[in-house]
């Protein structure tokens, strides 16, 4: 019999009862036909870890949303065709170009630019500045779920501020056949450790005739985290030019 989660446990993904990834994930090991002992939680982490897998090594499947706030309003939809968020980025604080420009000219030149290198840096290190400043004051723009259609911004948005929204769309909805089939490849084999973890702490159990049936646990630890290796692999080699991050 599978073990289930609470009803009411937190999401971080739009729950759809034809999940592509959960439903390839129980039918590769045997489900319904075999009881899969997953909780729901354990469900989400495997695909936190599918998706931020295929974001890594294929960014270009992400999209780009934006919309602005309302004075007040912390509650917002996200979008429709939206399975996974990536990240929501948004300054509660200064928005306006010609505000940040004239704090920059005031902190680090008193009113005086000269040359574009100089300016460059002081916007520099002026946003570093804001970044620290705002966790320091609690100022630094949040956001967490509310459901699976809603988040929640923090602060509370005391005027109209632009919210970006970086998510992945559902892998069915994939440019990529290859990461397709990497994200679907990556779930199995994270499944698999989980549910070989739980299995391995009771490897074996007396049946009613008097026989004793064994757990495959360690066998699917081993199977999966050989799995996730093949597909990194495989993601390295056809996957989308990582971009380069200078510290």
């Amino acid at each position: 019999m599978a073990i289930l989660g609470p009803t009411n446990m937190p999401s971080v993904f739009r729950k759809q009862d034809t999940d592509p990834l959960k439903l390839h994930a129980v039918n590769q090991l045997g489900g319904p036909s075999v009881a899969i002992e997953v909780t729901e939680s354990q469900w989400e982490e495997s695909i936190k870890t599918a998706m931020d897998f295929i974001c890594q090594y294929f960014p270009l499947e992400s999209k780009i949303a934006y919309f602005y706030t309302q004075p007040t309003v912390i509650e917002y939809d996200i979008p429709e065709d939206a399975y996974w968020i990536v990240k929501v980025s948004w300054d509660p604080v200064t928005t306006r170009i010609d505000s940040i420009f004239g704090a920059e000219s005031f902190l680090f030149n008193i009113g005086n630019i000269s040359g574009i290198q100089n300016m460059l840096l002081d916007y520099h290190l002026l946003l570093h500045y804001r970044k620290w400043s705002q966790r320091v004051l609690g100022t630094e723009g949040r956001w967490d779920f509310v459901s699976h259609s809603k988040i929640r911004l923090h602060p509370n948005p005391k005027s109209t501020f632009p919210v970006i929204v970086e998510y992945m769309p559902r892998v069915t909805e994939f440019q990529s056949p290859i990461a397709r089939q990497l994200v679907m490849d990556m779930m199995v084999a994270e499944t698999k450790i989980m549910l070989g973890h739980a299995r391995r702490k009771f490897a074996s159990f007396p049946a009613p005739d008097g026989s004793t049936i064994t757990l495959d646990g360690a066998q699917l630890v081993t199977e999966g985290n050989e799995e996730k290796e093949k597909v990194r692999q495989k993601a390295l080699l056809w996957g989308e030019p990582m971009m380069c991050h200078i510290a």
